[in-house]
């Protein structure tokens, strides 16, 4: 979790208010490049500052481009807003009504999705205006970056709030380490371990802000970086009912037409995406499928794909 700094009271009031929507507009991000094999970024206050800043010079100005008025490019907005960047790409969209729009719009462009899925990428800014009385109406910034020797932490795909105490927890530089340990608030480290890139912790069940620190031994250096995240009231008064695995990942999957079952024996089953019979199913649909069960630990899900055609899917289905 970013805190957003400003040097005025209002604008980081203002920022801060709209943490919980950065926060989700991120988690979309991500969704979309675990569905495609790319790791989860984090939320970065640097970058998402420049963003915003560039956003607004767009809708004022009416012209789409990467170059600013000052012939400034990104590599100069992000170093001025103090990310010191080894790695950094840019995604501009302008007219689009919404962010999920905007993402799409990038996905469908093939430079654009390249930036967008690329894996060298950990951090994320995003900005955004509007203003009706201008050309574009809307404007929408993508900032995604890298820093060496930095390798933030991220939990449940980068999003403000959990309503359960157990999260999911992912590790850019696992696999660069030796090992690693990890605690959550204030409490003892656990042992060193073998390196993971995904983890599953518990959270103190006390409504408020928790932190997840995680060390890692790179060469004969030790990195840490923490992320934190909101346990919302809901679940501490309801503690015990918590939501399962399958469960917590049906929002995850529903974006891309796909949905999970759990049967009587445990057993976790995938539908595949937008019902499409076994002929029309690409590859990636299951990869992208086995990837976010992966990540949520259910790594011995069946994928089960119908072999009828759309108008007779109330015939059994087989195992694939």
């Amino acid at each position: 979790m970013c805190l957003l700094m400003l040097p005025l009271a209002a604008e980081t009031s203002t920022f801060h208010a709209q943490l919980p929507q950065l926060h989700a507009w991120t988690v979309l991000v991500n969704r979309v490049r675990l569905w495609y094999g790319a790791p989860p970024l984090k939320l970065n206050v640097q970058l998402c500052e420049a963003a915003y800043a560039y956003a607004e010079e767009l809708v004022q100005n009416g012209r789409l481009s990467h170059v600013d008025a000052q012939g400034h490019r990104a590599d100069y907005r992000v170093s001025a807003a103090g990310y010191f960047y080894w790695r950094l790409g840019e995604n501009l969209a302008a007219g689009q009504p919404s962010w999920e729009r905007a993402v799409r719009a990038w996905l469908n462009s093939p430079s654009h999705r390249a930036n967008l899925l690329a894996h060298e990428y950990r951090e994320l800014g995003i900005g955004h205006s509007f203003n009706d009385d201008r050309r574009y109406r809307t404007a929408w910034t993508q900032l995604l970056g890298t820093r060496r020797h930095v390798y933030p932490v991220v939990i449940n795909l980068d999003a403000y709030a959990t309503d359960t105490p157990e999260v999911i927890v992912y590790v850019h530089g696992a696999r660069e380490a030796v090992a690693m340990r990890y605690r959550v608030d204030e409490g003892e480290w656990s042992e060193w371990i073998a390196p993971m890139e995904w983890f599953r912790c518990y959270l103190p069940a006390v409504e408020g802000w928790h932190t997840v620190s995680v060390q890692l031994q790179i060469g004969d250096r030790i990195f840490e970086s923490s992320d934190e995240i909101w346990l919302s009231r809901e679940f501490v008064e309801v503690a015990g009912e918590r939501e399962s695995n399958h469960e917590r990942c049906a929002p995850l999957l529903e974006g891309f037409g796909a949905s999970v079952e759990c049967t009587t024996c445990g057993e976790h089953i995938v539908h595949q995406p937008y019902h499409l019979p076994l002929h029309l199913l690409g590859a990636d649909d299951f990869k992208g499928i086995a990837h976010i069960l992966l990540a949520l630990h259910l790594a011995q899900a069946h994928l089960r794909a119908s072999v009828e055609t759309a108008a007779h899917r109330t015939l059994p289905h087989g195992d694939t």
